[in-house]
C-alpha cells in the first residue's frame, strides 16, 4: 500500500507572520494557504505540534515565525518586541480610586502640616506681643 506526500501549509498575515500551521489532512479549503513543505509521518501530518521546532507561539504568546521566501525562519527577540509589543497592564477602576483617595490624603496632611506652620508662627507673635490682653 502506498503513502500518499502529505503537504504542510502555512497562513500569514500582513507581515508575513506564520499564524497558522496544518496539513493538506486537516485543511478543507486551501485558500490563502501557503505549501512550505511535503513529506511523509507525523511531522507533515500532524504539523501544528510538530513541524516547528518552537510551535507556533512562544509561552507569551507571540508568534515564533516569519514566512521568509516560502521558508520558515524564527523571529527574534527584538522583530517580536517590535511586531507584538507588551501590554502594560491597566490598572483597575477600583486601583485607580484607591490611588486618588492616598493622593488626596497625602494632600490633605501636606495641608495641614503648613496649616499647623502658620497657627505656630501666630502663638509666637502673639506671645512676643506679650500675650493676649
Amino acid at each position: 500500500m502506498e503513502q500518499s506526500i502529505i503537504k504542510v501549509y502555512v497562513d500569514v498575515d500582513g507581515n508575513n507572520i506564520i499564524t497558522k500551521i496544518s496539513s493538506n489532512l486537516f485543511i478543507n479549503d486551501l485558500t490563502n494557504w501557503i505549501q512550505i513543505d511535503e513529506g511523509y509521518g507525523d511531522k507533515y501530518a500532524h504539523a501544528q505540534g510538530n513541524y516547528l521546532d518552537k510551535g507556533l507561539l512562544d509561552s507569551n504568546g507571540k508568534y515564533n515565525y516569519k514566512l521568509v521566501d516560502g521558508i520558515h525562519v524564527e523571529l527574534t527577540e527584538e522583530e517580536k518586541e517590535k511586531l507584538f509589543p507588551t501590554q502594560q497592564p491597566q490598572p483597575t477602576q477600583e486601583e485607580t480610586l484607591r490611588a486618588k483617595i492616598l493622593k488626596d490624603n497625602a494632600d490633605m496632611q501636606l495641608q495641614l502640616a503648613q496649616q499647623q506652620k502658620i497657627n505656630a508662627n501666630l502663638l509666637a507673635q502673639i506671645a512676643k506681643l506679650g500675650g493676649t490682653q
